[in-house]
């Protein structure tokens, strides 16, 4: 398949950088350790909070820093309005493939490295120290393939982003945007956490497929009879974004004035 070719050289190109990856493993490192005793901090004497036990949140930022490389969204796909802008795009208009598939696919490359040089490596340290479980094989399938679906969310919610800036001019609003997405998915803490109000908010939104459903899987928040109408909720959420990113790029080649040179 030819778009496996683009993951695979986006994987290999990973290993070229390595100041930039022992910096990546420093950093998770470092985030993993403060998580820990912070999280340790906020549970003195406390059993639960908003239903959670310690073993459940560390578990479930553990996991989510450990993923963090995999669910990074791609920054040629935030991009991708910029180089509309500029007529940048006309060199991937002429390519034999559909760029959102073959954006995805080198995506899909460069988080794979990510997980294989950072991620796999902090799981199986912290596996060792006894800091974070490894659940059951039937648990850890299920949880593959929602960390996989949760990607393809976020690479198209990462591409209507930049889809997005084609119309509005600038970069800076979206940004904003999606940093509002990353809270609403999870990325910073279980959705438990939040107040109700906004917690119904987020169930009724995409964003928890990029980010809580695969976590809360892992540590167990999601319990036995919720986890397979997760994975169902978060399938179509997937199949839903996709299709409409899909649709905001062709609306943008429709009015495509190229603007640079």
């Amino acid at each position: 398949m030819k778009y496996l070719m683009y993951a695979r050289s986006e994987f290999i190109r990973g290993f070229r950088y390595r100041a930039n990856y022992w910096a990546t493993v420093i950093s998770a490192v470092a985030l993993a350790v403060i998580q820990w005793y912070l999280w340790h901090a906020a549970y003195t004497d406390k059993d639960l909070i908003a239903g959670l036990s310690l073993d459940q949140v560390l578990a479930y930022t553990l996991i989510g820093r450990v993923a963090a490389g995999f669910l990074t969204a791609p920054t040629a796909a935030l991009r991708i309005g910029s180089r509309v802008r500029t007529g940048a795009i006309v060199h991937d208009m002429v390519k034999p493939v559909d760029l959102h598939t073959q954006l995805l696919w080198q995506g899909l490359g460069r988080a794979g490295f990510s997980f294989v040089a950072t991620g796999l490596p902090l799981l199986l340290a912290m596996a060792a120290l006894g800091v974070l479980e490894i659940p059951s094989p039937g648990r850890l399938l299920l949880f593959l393939i929602s960390l996989l679906m949760a990607y393809v969310t976020v690479f198209s919610t990462s591409f209507l982003s930049g889809v997005f800036t084609f119309y509005t001019k600038t970069a800076v609003g979206v940004d904003y945007v999606y940093t509002v997405v990353s809270l609403l998915s999870g990325e910073f803490l279980p959705l438990e956490f939040f107040p109700a109000w906004l917690r119904t908010a987020a169930d009724y939104l995409p964003f928890k497929s990029m980010h809580y459903i695969p976590m809360a899987i892992w540590s167990g928040i999601a319990g036995p009879g919720e986890v397979v109408p997760s994975l169902i909720s978060q399938c179509l959420w997937t199949l839903g974004m996709v299709a409409v990113s899909k649709m905001a790029w062709s609306g943008a080649l429709k009015s495509l004035t190229v603007q640079g040179g």
